[in-house]
């Protein structure tokens, strides 16, 4: 079983300790567990109960109020709220309740419903990537297991699929990025991400593959002869040959550039190839990428 301070459950749910003591002692809701020493400590039943109290307050629900419904009720009036409500920091709070409850259908009502009315991009930036850092924090405190992170990654994987094929590229560039990830490593919903994002600004993308031996990389590159590689970099090699693989693709792909970002490649201590750029911030990955196919399609039309 996994339990909480009142110092975490401040910083999962942004309810003040201050505030949760008053709800306790002055509506006797969310009374906590103690130990042997009379301090406080929550579980999952306690913070699924204050995530949904918090998010009925944010909307105009008197605590006074709440303390008179009933579990059921309260779950009910959460419901219909998420199927309604756009607000942005309540919103957080809804998908996190139904991440941990594992309720696939209020996840689709609220991603679909700012896809639609703000497009994709937008939503990626207002919701999706605030409510990864708001699960992060849930996953370190223990609250959202291994089986949530897939759940969640598993929807939004789709979801991203789903947007780059809606998107109309009307005149690609001939500029081209292969992307991949080596053996591994877990980042597909980053790699869809930046897909998306790249494809957006006209650039040809082709994802090879997840996880991806060196020579899968190279049999694919041979094909497909792109200007640029990228990949994202997180897990140590076994053997201690990152920076010998770094050299090796690079020297293979001697007419292409290799583009990587991620933790592993951050800390090389290797002298970089001059074929080779470790770009971390996505944005800057689009904004070189997109910038070289810009150039590339310049070059087309002037030659």
């Amino acid at each position: 079983m996994v339990i909480y301070s009142i110092r975490e459950i401040e910083e999962i749910t942004g309810i003040k300790a201050h505030t949760l003591r008053i709800w306790e002692k002055r509506y006797n809701i969310v009374s906590p567990h103690r130990t042997k020493t009379n301090i406080r400590y929550y579980t999952e039943k306690e913070l699924k109960e204050i995530l949904n109290i918090s998010f009925l307050n944010k909307n105009g629900f008197k605590i006074s109020q709440i303390a008179k419904m009933s579990a059921d009720e309260i779950e009910l009036e959460v419901a219909k709220l998420t199927h309604t409500d756009s607000q942005v920091d309540k919103q957080l709070d809804a998908l996190s309740i139904a991440v941990i409850n594992m309720d696939e259908k209020t996840i689709h009502i609220i991603l679909d419903k700012y896809i639609e009315q703000i497009g994709f991009r937008e939503a990626m930036d207002i919701v999706i990537n605030p409510f990864l850092e708001k699960l992060s924090v849930l996953w370190v405190a223990g609250s959202v297991k291994s089986v949530h992170e897939s759940f969640i990654s598993e929807i939004l994987k789709h979801k991203t699929i789903q947007a780059i094929h809606n998107l109309k590229m009307d005149s690609p560039s001939q500029h081209s990025v292969m992307l991949y990830l080596g053996e591994k490593e877990k980042q597909e919903l980053s790699i869809l991400f930046l897909i998306y994002l790249l494809k957006s600004k006209g650039v040809k993308t082709k994802l090879v593959g997840c996880d991806l031996t060196i020579k899968d990389v190279l049999d694919a590159y041979s094909i497909f002869r792109p200007d640029y590689i990228y990949t994202i970099i997180n897990e140590d090699h076994d053997d201690g040959s990152f920076d010998a693989y770094i050299e090796y693709v690079c020297k293979t792909i001697d007419q292409s550039e290799f583009i990587i970002s991620g933790m592993r490649a951050s800390h090389t201590g290797l002298k970089l190839p001059i074929n080779c750029k470790v770009i971390n911030d996505l944005d800057s990955v689009v904004e070189y990428l997109a910038a070289g196919a810009n150039a590339n399609q310049g070059q087309k039309k002037t030659s």
